[in-house]
């Protein structure tokens, strides 16, 4: 990630070791105490505006790309000073002695270390069933129960995978089946994107650590909600409910709480 905070680094910065199977790397710098944890973040890297925003990859060592910024250590420098906040009274500094440790990128995909997250569409056509009486011929009478064609429209499947999930939200996973978003979620409307489930995959290594790889499943509707159906009178999408309860088909839930 580019470092916007202006800093120096010190004499013996840039060391690194080097060992069979592994390295790692250190750098140390200096930089105004004011910038300094705003300097730790772009070393660092992360999720910007998590959940919806992306991913911004850790500073990489200059001699070896491979290892990327992984802790960040802060010493003031100087004579302290005071400040306070609603918590109290709190130390400060004129500059900041920040540390990077650089080793292999952790929480990507296994087959490609730039990856944290990938995301497919798949575009398909689904038959629609009609009502008894839908279609009549052009100046004519109705079509018979028999002859009445139904209608392709189209399903956007789109799947969201995470890698090294640090443990399964199954009760939430659960709880979200099988309902529509209810709001606007990725740039689609209320009630156009179903949440089909998920796919899960444990890995623990030798030392015991576990993590998941979660894929999650929606299907998009681009004509009209999930509530909706074709109305044989009208020829328009109109919202349903049950007779008994008027619940809608679906009902909705906040997709956000899935962390997708």
């Amino acid at each position: 990630m580019p470092i916007s905070v202006s800093y120096e680094e010190q004499n013996g910065s840039c060391s690194a070791s080097f060992v069979q199977g592994g390295a790692s790397g250190t750098r140390v710098f200096t930089v105004d105490w004011a910038d300094a944890f705003t300097f730790k973040s772009e070393l660092l890297g992360g999720w910007a505006n998590f959940p919806i925003g992306v991913y911004v990859q850790p500073n990489r060592f200059p001699y070896a790309d491979y290892l990327y910024c992984n802790d960040v250590r802060i010493e003031g420098l100087g004579v302290p000073g005071e400040a306070n906040n609603d918590q109290g009274l709190y130390i400060t500094y004129a500059k900041a002695k920040v540390t990077a440790s650089y080793g292999p990128i952790q929480n990507i995909n296994p087959d490609d270390p730039e990856i944290v997250e990938e995301e497919s569409i798949t575009v398909s056509a689904e038959m629609m069933t009609m009502s008894d009486g839908f279609f009549k011929y052009v100046g004519g009478d109705p079509l018979p129960d028999s002859a009445s064609p139904g209608k392709i429209e189209t399903t956007t499947g789109f799947s969201i995978t995470r890698y090294h999930v640090s443990s399964l939200p199954d009760a939430t996973i659960s709880g979200i089946t099988g309902t529509v978003n209810n709001g606007t979620w990725r740039g689609y409307s209320a009630g156009y994107v179903l949440f089909a489930g998920a796919d899960a995959r444990r890995s623990i290594t030798a030392q015991g650590a576990e993590d998941w790889e979660i894929t999650y499943n929606f299907l998009i509707k681009d004509e009209h909600t999930w509530n909706q159906v074709l109305q044989k009178t009208t020829g328009n999408y109109v919202a349903v409910e049950t007779a008994v309860g008027a619940n809608p088909i679906y009902t909705s839930s906040n997709f956000s709480n899935l962390g997708v």
